[in-house]
């Protein structure tokens, strides 16, 4: 091996090495408050819904507290959706006009999350990059900014037989991602853009676009209000918080 392969081999970065910089940016954020805009677009019709989002670490999972606002026929309407690494998640779903809490049951995490492109186990997080086997398979270009291109394998069973991921170089911020089905085929894709520096040093999509593979549909959502690491009280994001204000 010549010395110019051998410095060439040296400079290169590992799967590993990446992926401990994306949990290293990750780790930064601790709760998350914003409202969400997002449009539903298909070939019929875009279906417009807002909403708050309430986010918290918890270990290596999350809990995620939805409050709808508009539109105002389902004004009120809350949603809780714990994820726990290496187990399913749960959620739960608050109706106003009945004033209960139900549990979604079954396979009810992988559904669409009213009728968008997002599932409800892509609200708390989606795969945590521990559950997944990583290996580098290139290197391209997303908007201009140099990317690595990381694959990642399930270690056990979740909602996606394959994930690729597109990562800026420059701050190792997700910009892209391609979802995949147990039989190797493109479920959707997501673009992340508008990544800004919400508050000490968290580094945040504000924007993301998630395309269907399959149909012509489309889901936007866009974030505004937003603030991070502002100590969301853990009482706040129970099953028994829901239609009892924030």
């Amino acid at each position: 091996m010549g010395p110019v392969v051998g410095l060439l081999l040296a400079a290169q970065i590992s799967a590993g090495a990446i992926v401990a910089r994306v949990k290293e940016n990750d780790a930064k954020l601790q709760d998350l408050e914003t409202l969400v805009h997002m449009d539903i677009v298909s070939e019929k019709d875009t279906k417009t819904r807002v909403f708050e989002l309430r986010l918290k670490r918890e270990g290596t999972g999350y809990r995620a507290r939805i409050l709808l606002r508009e539109p105002e026929s389902m004004a009120g309407t809350e949603f809780l959706v714990v994820a726990e690494r290496g187990k399913r998640n749960r959620q739960w779903a608050y109706f106003p006009d009945l004033g209960l809490t139900r549990e979604i049951a079954g396979k009810s995490q992988e559904d669409s999350f009213l009728g968008s492109d997002v599932t409800y186990a892509d609200l708390a997080g989606g795969a945590h990059l521990d559950d997944l086997l990583h290996r580098l398979v290139g290197e391209e270009t997303v908007d201009g900014e140099p990317c690595y291109v990381l694959e990642g394998i399930p270690k056990h069973r979740i909602e996606y037989g394959k994930l690729r991921g597109w990562i800026r170089k420059k701050d190792f911020v997700n910009v892209k991602a391609i979802f995949f089905d147990e039989a190797g085929r493109p479920i959707k894709e997501a673009h992340l853009t508008d990544v800004n520096d919400v508050g000490g040093g968290v580094l945040l999509a504000q924007r993301i676009e998630v395309r269907s593979a399959t149909e012509n549909h489309r889901t936007i959502l866009t974030m505004s209000g937003v603030r991070v690491n502002h100590g969301l009280p853990d009482e706040s994001l129970t099953e028994e918080a829901l239609g009892k204000g924030i």
